[in-house]
């Protein structure tokens, strides 16, 4: 598990300011606590931390001299830059189950016959914090044409440690023809055009 470093933060500076000066603003809440934490975390220690760790992320959180098993639930980025804003974890009781959110992976992608299109990025769960993931990996290979997976055919389903919250009947990937999903495309592109020209002749004739 990484161990993350913070120190309580002075709720009179200014975000901007601290971002300015390296400091990544955040903030640790969560029913054992009293109230919540504002902390700040230096910006190479975050960079060092996502590049392992994503929402839904285990993580044993230092405030100063306090230690905290939480669980990364919030990461927010300054749209002009893309650069972190914010972070919110969660502080987490060892017998007290959570629910949060486990990124799906898929692998062996270029062992498939066709062509793979995801619809789901993510899964929700409940579980006990011994037991929480952030990533869920589904193997594809071996799969064909017209073959899919939804959330009932993971292993994370049988899993007794974990209650999967997502309906099971939610499609996860499937493979198609590729030559049927360039024709579907080519065809959505040629009536998206139609219809552009249309409303051009239309606003034409209008004035």
């Amino acid at each position: 598990m990484f161990i993350l470093k913070s120190e309580n933060r002075d709720t009179e500076s200014k975000p901007k300011q601290l971002r300015r000066n390296g400091i990544i603003p955040g903030v640790l809440y969560g029913k054992n606590l009293k109230e919540s934490v504002s902390i700040q975390i230096p910006q190479s220690e975050v960079m060092r931390f996502l590049q392992t760790n994503s929402t839904g992320s285990r993580v044993e959180l230092m405030v100063g001299n306090k230690k905290h098993m939480a669980l990364l639930r919030e990461v927010t980025y300054i749209p002009t830059t893309n650069l972190v804003e914010h972070l919110s974890f969660q502080a987490l009781q060892a017998d007290e189950a959570v629910d949060s959110t486990a990124r799906i992976v898929l692998v062996n992608k270029d062992k498939v016959s066709g062509m793979v299109q995801q619809q789901l990025s993510d899964i929700s769960y409940r579980a006990l914090p011994l037991y929480l993931v952030d990533r869920i990996e589904v193997d594809l290979e071996g799969l064909k044409e017209g073959d899919s997976i939804r959330i009932g055919d993971l292993d994370v389903v049988k899993n007794p440690n974990i209650e999967v919250l997502t309906p099971l009947d939610v499609m996860v990937a499937s493979v198609v023809d590729s030559r049927v999903l360039i024709q579907k495309t080519e065809d959505e592109e040629e009536e998206e055009e139609s219809e552009a020209t249309e409303t051009t002749e239309t606003e034409s004739k209008a004035e």
